[in-house]
């Protein structure tokens, strides 16, 4: 396997070639490969996997960017001879593969929710090119080599009981005597008027068709794991078809041999095993055939996927479609309804995906931007209530504007980008507050200073997520497993603004009676325009930390305020 990954300078006689007629562009000696995904070379007869820059960190002592914090991307460009040559360790191999095999499946899970949108929403950045395979139906299945290999993979990994299942089958009687061989072929002893045979004739193992079907199966997982080099695990120790003789089995003969076989299975999972095995040697006959026809799936612009992977996992759907497609142009990546920070209602959040490599940072256009989605959806929700009064519930509409103090709810507003976890796992979510090089873990815009309660004071928070859970979990079947996700990332993100907002200010609830409340905010509206807000006959009061007027308002107003936190 040929390994390049997404936008890495490289000497440009390192990877001509690779990509076949889609090389990169050069420049200056070097070339940079602005896709991800997957190509197969028939001028190298071998898969080139293109990984996202994601996967780079940036080795500071050597003042370049590194792979596994210790390669530079140009040694392991060949990773079968980086292996071999002892420069990758197993576990790295392994990695590799499988962190290949998954930017795989999640291009193709991009590709099919891309295909399910409206002609006007899609994506223009897949590029797909793949032969068409006859499945056992007699149905067109299109899907690259890759498809194959991974469906094989993974009937290996599920059915295990079906094959111990089978194996025992045959095997069943194989060293029982066969007694007429024996009394026939053999001379006895008799005492007793017993005759004893010192020698027996057993039963001979033969080959039937269900274990040829197993062999042929395992034959094809040993060429993959070797030719590919997939991690596959042989769990059964049969004398496997290999090199010259397996050869010829790509060339024409596996799949005659299969089509003799194929009226033998009756049951769902030999059929299904039967048709893997028939689209493998298919596919590898048709590559043969048509040495020149290269087959891929790449996307170009990786961070639409990363967009749509996170969008899948944390936001909502059944949203008015103008809070994402804003009226002036701008296209906010993720919103959802969830709990406010302050008051017992939803408000939005709101997210923005950051894809670069580990270490990258964002600049100052990017935070104003996310401070502008914001206020965009700030002002729609208030748009709907000028327009429609309590029906704007029914729109979409949330309560951002408390109309007895005029102060404005918190929005959460975030940063959400991508690294990779250090133990390269793919089960933790590994979700993480992001800090900035001047340390700070959030960002703020206000135009009034201890004015938490503003329409223009706007908190902006930063979190990094493990790229290879995303890529694990954004290709499970299990929904209920993103649900479980979704669930638990929105409270972590909520949580996570309530500690910073209660390390920033102090909260104070009046004890004043809700009679009393209307008249009490209109007295002192001029003092604490911006620092109150009220919901359910609670009138809460939020103070900036050593801020210079804090100190005095806590004071004036001490005999009828008492101590609150968020929660």
């Amino acid at each position: 396997m040929k390994l390049l990954i997404e936008d890495y300078p490289y000497p440009a006689d390192k990877v001509r070639g690779l990509l076949g007629g889609d090389e990169p562009f050069e420049t200056d000696g070097f070339c940079r490969v602005g896709k991800v995904g997957y190509y197969y070379n028939p001028s190298i007869k071998d898969c080139v996997f293109i990984l996202p820059k994601v996967i780079l960190d940036y080795h500071e002592s050597e003042k370049e960017d590194t792979v596994f914090r210790e390669f530079n991307p140009v040694d392991i460009i060949d990773v079968d001879v980086a292996f071999r040559e002892e420069r990758l360790t197993p576990e790295q191999r392994d990695f590799i593969y499988n962190l290949s095999t998954w930017i795989y499946r999640a291009i193709a899970e991009f590709a099919r929710i891309n295909s399910e949108l409206p002609d006007s929403q899609r994506s223009r950045i897949i590029y797909r090119k793949q032969f068409s395979n006859v499945s056992l139906n007699g149905q067109k299945s299109d899907g690259t080599l890759i498809d194959i290999i991974l469906s094989l993979i993974k009937f290996a990994n599920e059915n295990r009981d079906f094959f111990m299942f089978i194996i025992k089958n045959i095997h069943s009687g194989f060293n029982k005597i066969n007694w007429n061989k024996t009394i026939a072929s053999k001379t006895a002893i008799v005492k007793n008027k017993v005759p004893h045979y010192f020698e027996v004739v057993n039963k001979k193992k033969q080959i039937n068709l269900d274990e040829e079907l197993i062999i042929i199966f395992y034959s094809i997982l040993h060429y993959v794991r070797d030719k590919f080099g997939f991690p596959v695990n042989l769990t059964f120790n049969y004398d496997l078809i290999t090199g010259a003789k397996f050869d010829s089995y790509i060339n024409g003969l596996g799949k005659a041999r299969l089509l003799q076989i194929k009226y033998k299975y009756f049951s769902d999972k030999a059929l299904k095993l039967w048709n893997l095995c028939y689209c493998f040697f298919a596919r590898l006959e048709q590559m043969a055939s048509n040495p020149s026809w290269s087959e891929y799936l790449f996307v170009s612009n990786f961070n639409i996927v990363f967009e749509t992977m996170i969008d899948e996992l944390i936001s909502e759907t059944n949203i008015p479609p103008e809070l994402r497609d804003q009226r002036d142009g701008k296209i906010v990546d993720h919103i959802y309804p969830y709990a406010s920070l302050v008051s017992p209602t939803d408000i939005y959040h709101i997210g923005d995906s950051k894809y670069y490599k580990v270490g990258g940072s964002i600049h100052g256009n990017s935070e104003y931007k996310q401070y502008t989605y914001a206020r965009n959806v700030i002002h729609f929700n208030l748009d709907l209530f000028l327009r429609y009064g309590d029906e704007a519930f029914n729109k979409g509409a949330l309560p951002y504007l408390d109309t007895l103090t005029d102060g404005y709810n918190v929005t959460p507003n975030f940063f959400i980008s991508a690294e990779i976890d250090k133990e390269y796992s793919y089960s933790e979510p590994g979700v993480h507050v992001h800090k900035a090089n001047d340390g700070k873990n959030y960002a703020v815009s206000k135009h009034f200073a201890n004015r938490l309660f503003d329409r223009d004071t706007l908190w902006l928070a930063h979190y990094d997520i493990n790229f290879l859970y995303v890529l694990a979990l954004f290709v499970s079947p299990h929904q209920t497993v993103r649900d479980e996700f979704k669930n638990d990332i929105r409270n972590r993100f909520r949580e996570h603004f309530i500690g910073l907002l209660n390390g920033k200010y102090e909260f104070f609830k009046f004890n004043i009676t809700p009679d009393e409340m209307k008249n009490f905010v209109i007295r002192n509206f001029r003092e604490l325009t911006g620092k109150i807000f009220h919901f359910n006959d609670t009138l809460i009061l939020a103070l900036e930390k050593g801020h210079e007027d804090t100190a005095k308002i806590k004071y004036k107003y001490s005999e009828i305020i008492t101590d609150y936190k968020l929660i």
